[in-house]
């Protein structure tokens, strides 16, 4: 065992068993406090995976799910995913519109048109394909429902990026949870695969 976490290991090795499961269940113990009560109720015979399955019930029904902060995406990431979405995509749509233009260059005025439709949709609806935008699938990120973890759907994806076109939503994301208000409002939050 780490010599680190032998003292910890100590402690709580020195309680009752109802009393590390009792703070076994608790949200605010860091995940090595976490594995040192597992350890200590294994030895002892409980059953952990009963154990971890009384946990998760437990913080859900206390409405004290703790997200896994580790899992949240990096800055870096998010807005690197942003500009590969805004810029690469906007590129592709405007080689597309001027290979369109060359080949029938009466149509200019309606390919500019349906390429600034077409920009502007994916921008909105881009989270809402299995929580992944072409720039998210790059740089390794996925939207998830906060509640459920399944992907980001294309009503989350809209509420969520239609409040992306102000910088006030981006600056929530400065703070310790890393969520927009877009995020906040459409109940998603952006993680590292």
């Amino acid at each position: 065992m780490n010599a680190l976490l032998t003292p910890l290991h100590d402690s709580y090795a020195s309680r009752e068993t109802g009393d590390l499961l009792a703070l076994g269940i608790k949200p605010d113990l860091a995940e090595h406090e976490y594995a040192a009560v597992e350890s200590i109720l294994s030895v002892r015979g409980v059953d952990i995976n009963a154990f971890r399955e009384h946990r998760q019930q437990y913080l859900k029904s206390a409405g004290q799910q703790k997200p896994a902060d580790d899992k949240l995406a990096y800055m870096s990431h998010r807005l690197a995913a942003q500009l590969i979405d805004v810029i690469g995509i906007a590129l592709l749509l405007a080689l597309l519109g001027l290979l369109i233009t060359v080949a029938m260059p009466n149509l200019f005025k309606q390919t500019n048109r349906a390429i600034l439709i077409l920009w502007t949709l994916y921008l909105l609806f881009k989270d809402g394909f299995d929580g992944q935008s072409l720039g998210k699938r790059i740089m390794g990120i996925r939207v998830l429902q906060r509640d459920t973890e399944e992907p980001c759907n294309l009503t989350q994806s809209f509420v969520r990026n239609i409040l992306a076109l102000t910088v006030v939503d981006w600056l929530f994301a400065l703070g310790s949870k890393r969520s927009r208000l877009g995020d906040m409002l459409a109940g998603t939050r952006v993680v590292r695969e």
